[in-house]
């Protein structure tokens, strides 16, 4: 009997919610009942109020003056999951505490904002929609969306209390996907108000959403003219906030009284103003507020409050503050066409912006470094099973990873077994030119077959990624993609071998010395520190891009250093020059 009360209070709850915001099919109906039985399930197990003399969770409760009913006080609490929690970390799903929701709120209000209708997009548990309320006065409408019912139910209960007290007019909840949800109604509704759109949308890519299950996922199109290979490697992936932002600028983007205040990854907004060049969208005043992620949330990630206003002009500038004493610290964004992380900085160290004569390349990628990488202490390899290996050591080459390059070259601590000169190459062949080698990856094939990355379909069996004439050049200025203290090395051969270097790495091949040696005092220069540092993003996950190595004009910079520090003859300096000039200018996507 009781298990029957709550199922039914549980059921009743949830239909009274869906029947005043959504219409819904059978199969919605089907799978609430579902639901519902479900959660009854875990209610009544947790409670056992009979059996175990607890107190019974439900309570009766007035809704807006409507008739009683029954509410259930979910086990699930307003307090967000552990940090472990896999549906915290991997749906993106980190509620704000309404203490850090009423700062921005305070914050917004400083800076003379006094919004009529407030919209949460993800409202979650409603502590910044409440927040809001508390903290401007003029609010009188409020909207949120969100795809859990269970948080609809909670925000709710506290918009309630608001409208028993006169303290708004009234509420609209949607317990909706926001990208399938249609705010032409709400723009069309206040035209003449000032709406404040705010919140925390998830921080999660698509493909992290996707991997566990998640629904909520917007129209994928290639908006960024990624190439194939890109997007295979990652470049296609996009972050589930990047795609509510710019949902809610375009929704909004014919009523001009409205302001956009949202916590996102850094990332995010450096990307909706990279946008702003080739897509231009009405958005002005816009500002980047950077918080302490790790205080707030409890998590590692460069985090910001993003705001902007709906215009009538393009803003292509971002003025990046400190959100706890609202010091400017810098302003980044599009100057002459490129795009910048320093404004002040570039204006001086720009010279060398340009294109590369020389095409820079990724380090080799293999996606299984327990059996591809060995190690080696008195010419006696390993594997990461800590297994003896035995393979042909014409198939072995020293390795560096990004963290030997990126904490200064000390010495080799691996060794990588290269089944191919070329990606598509034959590896059979390797039976009988390297019968050991061979037999080690096949008995290891169950680790290398179940590689999930796309680009190893319908390639050759233990087929290796990023592999060219470049990989076997004797001399190689290389450089970390993953390390803030940005560091070019020059690497020579090591027992005759050329070094490979990793995927998180870049490279330009050379096969003579002295042109890799003036390659390096170029890109060690003073100039070019600069220059990096006003268009490199220096809290991005990786610091250091092709597309940026790709901007360095060697030759225009050969012009400009002094060379002649390197103690390399004039002849070979100008034979250096004269070469770099006749470079043919490469494809940058190629």
């Amino acid at each position: 009997f009781s298990f029957l009360t709550i199922y039914f209070c549980v059921h009743h709850s949830k239909c009274r919610m869906n029947r005043r915001y959504i219409e819904q099919s059978a199969s919605n109906r089907l799978s609430d009942h579902l639901q519902c039985f479900t959660m009854a399930i875990t209610i009544w197990q947790n409670s056992k109020p009979f059996r175990k003399g607890r107190r019974h969770h439900a309570n009766h409760k007035i809704h807006g003056g409507q008739k009683q009913m029954m509410n259930i006080s979910f086990i699930t609490p307003e307090t967000p999951p552990a940090k472990n929690h896999i549906k915290r970390a991997d749906y993106g799903d980190w509620q704000t505490s309404y203490e850090f929701a009423k700062n921005v709120c305070l914050y917004l209000k400083s800076e003379g904002l006094a919004p009529d209708v407030i919209l949460e997009p993800t409202c979650g548990i409603g502590n910044f929609i409440t927040a809001a309320i508390d903290v401007f006065d003029s609010v009188q409408v409020v909207y949120g969306i969100d795809i859990s019912q269970l948080y609809i139910n909670q925000t709710e209960r506290k918009l309630q209390k608001f409208i028993e007290s006169k303290r708004i007019e009234k509420y609209e909840l949607y317990n909706t996907n926001v990208f399938s949800f249609d705010f032409t109604e709400i723009v069309r509704k206040n035209r003449n108000k000032n709406i404040l759109v705010l919140g925390n949308p998830p921080w999660v890519t698509n493909s992290g959403l996707g991997k566990h299950g998640g629904t909520n996922l917007p129209f994928k199109g290639n908006i960024d003219r990624v190439r194939g290979i890109d997007a295979i490697t990652g470049k296609g992936n996009f972050d589930i906030a990047e795609s509510i932002c710019n949902m809610i600028i375009d929704a909004f983007s014919s009523h001009k009284s409205t302001h956009i205040a949202l916590l996102v990854k850094n990332s995010v907004v450096r990307n909706i103003l990279y946008r702003q060049n080739v897509n231009p969208r009405h958005i002005t005043n816009i500002r980047q507020l950077g918080f302490d992620a790790k205080r707030e949330f409890t998590v590692s990630v460069a985090a910001s409050l993003f705001e902007c206003h709906i215009g009538n002009s393009c803003h292509k500038q971002c003025v990046s503050y400190n959100f706890y004493n609202l010091q400017k610290s810098h302003t980044f964004g599009w100057v002459n066409e490129v795009f910048v992380s320093n404004v002040e900085v570039y204006g001086e160290a720009g010279i060398c912006d340009g294109r590369s004569p020389l095409v820079w390349r990724s380090g080799v990628k293999h996606d299984c470094s327990k059996i591809m990488e060995l190690s080696e202490n008195d010419n006696v390899f390993t594997n990461g099973l800590n297994e003896l290996v035995d393979v042909d050591m014409h198939t072995l080459f020293p390795l560096l990873k990004s963290s030997d390059i990126g904490k200064g070259i000390k010495k080799v601590r691996k060794y990588l077994i290269l089944p191919q000169t070329r990606t598509s190459d034959d590896t059979s062949y390797l039976q009988f030119k390297a019968p050991k080698t061979y037999s080690y990856l096949m008995s290891h094939a169950k680790y290398l077959d179940k590689r999930k990355s796309i680009i190893y379909k319908n390639k050759p069996r233990f087929s290796v990624f990023g592999l060219g004439e470049y990989s076997f050049a004797p001399y190689k200025v290389v450089i970390s993609a993953l390390y803030s203290d940005i560091m070019f090395s020059l690497v020579g051969p090591i027992n005759g071998k050329p070094v490979m270097v990793d995927d998180t790495c870049y490279l330009l091949g050379f096969n003579n010395y002295d042109f890799a040696l003036l390659t390096l005092h170029l890109l060690r220069s003073d100039v070019l520190r600069n220059f990096i540092h006003s268009i490199c993003f220096m809290d991005a996950k990786r610091i250091v891009s092709r597309e940026m190595l790709m901007r360095i004009d060697l030759y225009r910079l050969s012009r400009t250093i002094d060379l002649s520090e390197t103690g390399i003859s004039p002849k070979t300096i100008t034979n250096y020059q004269n070469w770099l000039y006749m470079q043919t200018e490469p494809d940058l996507f190629n």
